[in-house]
């Protein structure tokens, strides 16, 4: 399954699309595009052993985050951040792994049917259960202000997770909104999926063909958006409201249907798939899981060089993963071994994390494989490495380590590590302020909810 550049040419001639001038033409290229990549891990790790020596440029990690001292250079470490959950009120605050794992979307919950993070009478009727958070995950909120700035952009945003088809509350981290609305975004979990969607409308049949297809498929979505509009004065607000969600929903089909890569992305070459496999079916040998997420990772670096979307949530599990990893010699699930503090326990959660911190760095290396402008498209990407708890065992969200990738992007400072464990303190409230104004968007300086930035507003401090 291979595209190739000079196909995917011929298929803008096709519809008609001419090439912007370039800079063989005489003009002034743009600057590549900022895009950035969420990537998840579950169950938290143990915090005493991040690292061996603490400062700003001479920190050394410890073993289980030896994985990113290969892009020791390319890095912002952020020790002790807080998610500050503990000052939401009652009743309107989730488990630690359910409010954890939606943390790029630091709002409130809301009321759900889910077995636990609610509170019951002594009964145990009565029962307030929570559920999803109530408000937008970041890389969907930025997803749609890039949209806004750049409406030609194919795909607002994906949301990827490997492994579990099943969507519920312990596994949910993107988030549609607005604020103050419930609305989970249900993971792609199937690479080969992913690819076909991505890249639909690079055909290497006939330019005629690309046409009658696009035309047919326009014109179905053209009947159907015909009939919820008229739908529209029949109903309830309520109803009307999710109406309008279902129709927002066609457009981005609409859009994507009719975007085509162009010639403007040098890098943008096609992949070669492997052979089929069930991303589904992991042994426990760490060979599915591990193949899923690193096809994954090729295909956002691909897509970011074509530039089809730019920001991305991507979750190597859902929360309370209790995934065997066999391949490292364990015999008990991930979440399970979380949940003991003694010396055994923590050493197998540190081989597991490290183990996972070895495969998400790849994703830098597929960033940086692919030119552009003279550098890489790893140089204008921010990857954020974070997990929904600080330690599983007491379910601490406050003392967080998150690890900021990016190359010669000219935003952060890299190659350094900021401790945060000491007053005042700050929360990944900041933090995603500061992801947003990586995006240049610097007149967002608040994101969430007020009561999870405590220690004001505005980006975290240290990191330009």
């Amino acid at each position: 399954m291979t595209i190739s550049r000079r196909n995917v040419l011929k298929g803008a001639a096709g519809l008609g699309m001419f090439l912007p001038a370039l800079d063989a033409f005489g003009q002034t290229a743009a600057p590549p595009p900022k895009r950035a990549v969420w990537v998840f891990t579950a169950n938290g790790d143990q915090i005493a052993q991040r690292f061996t020596t603490k400062g700003e440029t001479n920190f050394v990690f410890a073993d289980m985050m030896s994985p990113f001292e290969r892009h020791r250079q390319k890095l912002l470490v952020l020790d002790g951040i807080n998610k500050y959950h503990d000052r939401l009120p009652a009743g309107e605050v989730s488990d630690g792994h359910e409010q954890g794992g939606s943390a790029l979307a630091p709002w409130r919950s809301g009321m759900g049917s889910f077995p636990i993070g609610g509170t019951c009478d002594a009964n145990g009727n009565n029962c307030q259960l929570i559920g999803y958070v109530k408000g937008p995950s970041i890389d969907r909120a930025i997803g749609d202000r890039l949209l806004m700035d750049n409406p030609s952009l194919p795909y607002r945003h994906l949301a990827i997770r490997v492994g579990g088809s099943g969507n519920n509350i312990w596994n949910m981290h993107a988030h549609a909104g607005p604020v103050g609305t419930q609305a989970p975004i249900g993971p792609d979990t199937n690479p080969f999926t992913v690819y076909t969607r991505l890249f639909q409308n690079i055909d290497t049949s006939m330019q005629q063909n690309i046409a009658r297809r696009l035309a047919m498929k326009r014109s179905a979505l053209d009947l159907v958006n015909g009939e919820l509009n008229s739908l529209k004065p029949k109903v309830s607000t309520a109803d009307r409201a999710r109406l309008e969600q279902h129709t927002e929903a066609m457009r981005d089909v609409e859009r994507q249907l009719t975007a085509t890569v162009t010639g403007t992305h040098p890098a943008c070459t096609g992949l070669v798939m492997p052979a089929m496999f069930n991303p589904l079916s992991d042994s426990g040998t760490g060979s599915t899981h591990e193949k899923t997420g690193l096809l994954f990772f090729k295909i956002i670096a691909m897509s970011f060089a074509c530039d089809l979307v730019r920001t991305v949530n991507f979750s190597w599990s859902g929360n309370t993963s209790d995934r065997v990893y066999s391949n490292l010699g364990l015999t008990e699930g991930h979440h399970t071994i979380s949940h003991f503090s003694d010396t055994t326990a923590f050493g197998k959660i540190r081989s597991i994390k490290k183990y996972l911190y070895d495969q998400s760095t790849k994703l830098h290396d597929e960033l940086m494989a692919l030119p552009e402008a003279g550098k890489t498209v790893f140089d204008s990407t921010l990857v954020m490495h974070w997990s929904e708890l600080s330690q599983g065992d007491t379910h601490s969200k406050s003392q967080d380590c998150v690890v900021l990738a990016t190359g010669s992007s000219g935003v952060f400072r890299t190659g350094r590590m900021l401790d945060f464990n000491s007053a005042p303190k700050r929360a990944l409230s900041n933090l995603l302020v500061s992801c947003w104004q990586f995006f240049g968007y610097n007149d967002v300086t608040s994101w969430g909810d007020p009561l999870l930035m405590p220690g004001g507003t505005g980006p975290l401090p240290g990191l330009v």
